[in-house]
């Protein structure tokens, strides 16, 4: 049994672009670069072989077409492409998308849909709840507040993974543009802790919990090894919460905590809705022309497992600074 020959992978061959047909004296010159190729052809076949590169370069074909246009040269265009291959100068001019491709706005649109859904099946948080009906203790606030302020701080480090791994000069950009637009928001939420007696300098020190940890974790490895993945998720952490941000101020007024603590949280909130934070998965997947079904499975899974981590956050707030015994803040020296 062969394997296929390298004119079997073209559908649409064509010559690169850059490629020079130059006729000379017993046969024709191919420049490309800082490289040649010279085809050796009796004279009364280089006007047909002209005319076969000629078809390769202005109006690439199909393998069928170029036999049929060029019967004379039919048996030898298999082994000229392979030959034109092997030195770089042919290359597939034509890509079939699969039917069940994806572009990337329509992507982002399944992703939204698939999140709302991920996120009525949760129902509401047990943090929000309290937040709610002003049941949030002191302490719950405060902790919701240091496990904030370590996702805010680890953000940039995050984000600049994913800038090396960029795919295009557009998302280069977007990306870049993301990274500034957070970088020192970490200072706004020491604010915050500052104004409850903590030490800001120990807050380098800061362990988080394990789902905080989790969701930092996860951030990190689509930012290397799955772009799609980071480009996916990262809504998730910018949508406007506005119905969240107002229970979490009147809670803190019941609880005794003044406007020197959720002030800097509802800042830092607001900077995110008036730079359009929540619009960045968007705008990172618009110039993706197709996206496969199976990299749509892995981002589905990567997108609802981020959604469960998330509330699974939620419920570890509630359940570990309710906690008489908890450490405020967590530091491990």
């Amino acid at each position: 049994m062969h394997g296929p020959g390298t004119h079997d992978l073209f559908r649409y061959p064509a010559l690169r672009p850059g490629v020079e047909i130059q006729p000379q004296d017993g046969g024709v010159a191919l420049l490309y670069r800082e490289q040649s190729c010279d085809l050796q052809v009796a004279d009364e076949g280089r006007l047909q072989l002209l005319a076969l590169l000629d078809d390769l370069q202005r109006a690439p074909a199909s393998m069928s077409a170029l036999r049929a246009a060029h019967p004379e040269l039919a048996g030898t265009i298999p082994g000229l492409l392979e030959e034109l291959d092997r030195l770089g100068l042919v290359t597939e001019a034509s890509f079939e998308l699969p039917d069940d491709a994806l572009s990337g706005c329509e992507f982002n649109t399944r992703l939204r849909n698939l999140a709302q859904r991920a996120m009525r099946k949760r129902g509401h948080s047990r943090l929000y709840g309290m937040l709610s009906d002003g049941s949030a203790p002191r302490n719950v606030l405060i902790g919701y507040a240091l496990e904030y302020y370590y996702l805010v701080r680890a953000a940039p480090g995050l984000i600049a993974s994913a800038l090396s791994h960029a795919d295009s000069r557009q998302n280069q950009r977007s990306i870049q543009r993301f990274l500034v637009s957070e970088l020192d928001h970490d200072q706004m939420l020491a604010e915050s802790l500052a104004s409850v007696d903590m030490e800001v300098e120990g807050l380098d020190h800061l362990q988080p919990l394990p789902s905080t940890f989790a969701l930092c974790a996860a951030l990190g490895v689509f930012a290397r090894q799955h772009l799609l993945s980071f480009k996916s998720v990262l809504f998730l952490f910018e949508m406007p919460g506005d119905e969240f941000n107002r229970a979490l101020v009147r809670c803190c007024e019941r609880a005794g905590l003044d406007k020197g603590f959720w002030e800097p949280l509802l800042r830092h909130a607001y900077l995110n809705d008036t730079l359009g934070h929540d619009d960045i998965t968007s705008e990172l997947l618009q110039d993706i022309s197709a996206i496969s079904r199976e990299e749509l499975l892995v981002v589905e899974k990567n997108l609802v497992l981020t959604i469960e981590t998330m509330a699974l956050q939620d419920e570890e707030i509630v359940d570990y600074y309710s906690r008489p015994d908890a450490l405020m803040p967590r530091l491990y020296l």
